[in-house]
């Protein structure tokens, strides 16, 4: 079995992560999160069999380079059934849905917060986690109730994960689920009076 291959590249004016995920043994592979300049995207693409686009969440910032993406390649977009309210896709992922591509494996995790149709993508010990974790902090959240939805998310999906699963968050580099979780476990433990949400750090809110 092949260990999975990422690539990833930091686009456009929010340096949002696009990931060409791969399975090293077969070439087959996938792009998540087509966020702009989408000849880098092809460029970096080139080589692979590109079986689909995963989009993790329908924010502008991670699918401006989305309709040059698909029209180049012609592959179908994946997305939580949510997002079909926001862009033309053309299959929709549950939670604990199975995709694969070569030898690799992947698990379709939901994860609601940061967005109603946010959805990560763990395939071993690498976690595609799009804007739902970011080292330090969760992703941002526009009310209380939203910021709650994420600690869901994150308690119920992902702080369960074994420590050296390596979070590739939609931007900037990588966390793993050991560090995350006790930082998480350290903002849990401080005295709170007003509700929380917004862009959240563990360990300063």
């Amino acid at each position: 079995m092949s260990e999975i291959s990422v690539c990833r590249l930091p686009l456009g004016p929010y340096q949002t992560n696009c990931y060409l995920l791969s399975c090293p043994s077969t070439k087959e592979g996938i792009i998540v999160d087509p966020s702009a300049e989408p000849d880098e995207i092809l460029k970096a693409a080139q080589g692979l069999k590109v079986n689909y686009v995963f989009i993790t969440h329908t924010h502008f910032d991670h699918l401006q380079a989305l309709a040059e993406v698909k029209e180049s390649l012609g592959i179908p977009i994946v997305a939580h059934p949510l997002a079909a309210q926001k862009i033309s896709m053309d299959r929709a992922l549950q939670d604990g849905e199975s995709l694969s591509f070569g030898e690799i494996q992947g698990t379709v995790l939901y994860t609601p917060g940061h967005t109603p149709d946010s959805i990560c993508l763990l395939s071993g010990k690498t976690l595609i986690a799009g804007d739902t974790l970011f080292p330090g902090g969760p992703g941002k959240t526009g009310s209380p109730e939203a910021f709650q939805q994420i600690l869901r998310s994150l308690e119920g999906k992902i702080f369960g994960l074994p420590d050296e699963t390596v979070v590739y968050p939609g931007h900037g580099g990588e966390t793993t689920v050991g560090q995350a979780r006790a930082e998480y476990e350290l903002f849990r433990s401080k005295p709170r009076t007003t509700p929380v949400y917004g862009d959240v750090l563990w360990l300063s809110a």
